[in-house]
């Protein structure tokens, strides 16, 4: 079966690498449900101008209202029919379909109400987890024509047949095909309340898939000043992202992304990540070293009157929108790629050295657990395992 297909890919300025002699365009795409390809549009009025500055203001407006467009689903007027709508299509398709018809209940209808109980249940990054897997599910279970079946005939064996689909055709991990396991389990007991079924056919699953090593490789100490004297002057936004990282244990994905500016206590040196935030949904406070807070005052941080500011919004400055959800680990991609590290080091990894480092300076493990903010010491253990040594420094007394 083929890859979820994108359905928008939003707004883009192509700048020619800065290049004021050649032609800049901003860019787009959109498909249109039941066509194969995407649709593209380039925009070049008013990147013609002489001026930089200029040229990104025209681009700006462009890309506000295309983006709005895009969103409105507008793009889908007169080109589709009204469908089913629940939790298993994608945003903008429920958006513009709006509500569900009458249809005879298969087993995306369940999915689908699993999907609504687990909505209320979990933060929104762990949501769209569940979401994007069950709609795999959902799609293998259409592909072999068992999508129409009643919920009770779903077997044990149509489980292990779905597991060996994604290791042998999707080359899943076996840690990934795990979590899909996992999700499934704990659909199927929501079944198993509701007296849907009898017994959970995603019980006793045989493991499957290769053991792959996915955990952040840390970076050496050259490594690190590498990067540094790289980014830190050039890009001091993605500098202030690793450094969070590193010194804070911040996670890269929501926390850090949606970081705002009232999470940052001066006074005392803390983030607040709130639970809607926080991977295990409950309200944390993280210390912050003393020179961190001293290079967050150095960019002026702290002098933003507006509270709600995202502290990573675009333009390298706080705004009242956050940068996607790729932005920084691609700006440090690139980074990584000029000096000749190896692609095994990633922007998480930042998170990963931090741990590594307090190891070396002597932290305890149940100091590092805190400090990671990890549910589980087996979690834990993860970082443990990767360097331990015997020292009698337990906090980060020099910076990276």
């Amino acid at each position: 079966m083929a890859r979820k297909q994108a359905i928008i890919i939003f707004p883009h300025l192509n700048d020619a690498g800065g290049d004021l002699s050649k032609q800049w365009y901003v860019e787009y795409k959109w498909r249109i449900p039941g066509e194969t390809k995407m649709r593209k549009e380039r925009i070049y009025n008013g990147m013609s101008i002489v001026s930089k500055s200029e040229r990104l203001k025209a681009a700006k407006l462009v890309i506000a209202e295309k983006t709005e467009w895009l969103k409105s689903g507008a793009y889908l007027q007169g080109n589709v029919k009204k469908v089913y709508a629940d939790e298993l299509l994608y945003r903008t398709e429920a958006k513009m379909f709006g509500e569900a018809k009458e249809q005879v209940v298969t087993t995306r209808t369940n999915l689908s109400e699993f999907l609504v109980m687990m909505k209320q249940k979990i933060n929104q990054k762990s949501y769209e987890n569940y979401q994007s897997k069950m709609r795999i599910f959902n799609s293998w279970l259409e592909q072999n024509k068992l999508n129409e079946l009643h919920i009770k005939n779903i077997t044990r064996q149509n489980i292990i047949a779905f597991s060996m689909w994604l290791s042998d055709e999707q080359k899943l991990s076996r840690l990934t095909i795990k979590k899909y396991i996992q999700i499934l389990h704990t659909f199927f007991n929501f079944e198993l309340d509701r007296d849907t079924i009898q017994v959970n056919p995603a019980d006793r699953i045989p493991t499957m898939g290769k053991i792959v090593d996915c955990s952040a490789v840390p970076f050496q100490k050259d490594e690190r000043a590498m990067l540094k004297e790289a980014i830190s002057s050039k890009d001091p936004q993605l500098w202030l992202a690793c450094q969070i990282q590193y010194y804070c244990a911040i996670r890269p994905g929501t926390e850090l992304r949606l970081m705002k500016l009232k999470w940052i206590d001066f006074d005392k040196a803390t983030f607040r990540i709130p639970s809607i935030e926080a991977k295990n949904s409950q309200t944390e406070i993280v210390s912050i070293p003393p020179f961190l807070i001293a290079e967050m005052k150095m960019i002026q941080l702290h002098l933003f009157t507006d509270k709600e500011l995202y502290v990573f919004g675009k333009f390298g400055r706080p705004g009242d929108e956050p940068l996607g959800k790729n932005t920084l680990r691609n700006r440090f991609n690139q980074y990584r790629e000029q000096l000749g590290i190896s692609d095994e080091h990633k922007f998480y990894s930042w998170k990963h050295s931090g741990a590594i480092a307090l190891i070396d300076n002597g932290a305890k493990p149940y100091d590092i657990k805190g400090h990671l903010r990890h549910a589980s010491f087996s979690t834990t253990e993860t970082y443990l395992r990767k360097r331990s040594v015997d020292n009698n420094i337990s906090r980060f007394s020099t910076e990276i």
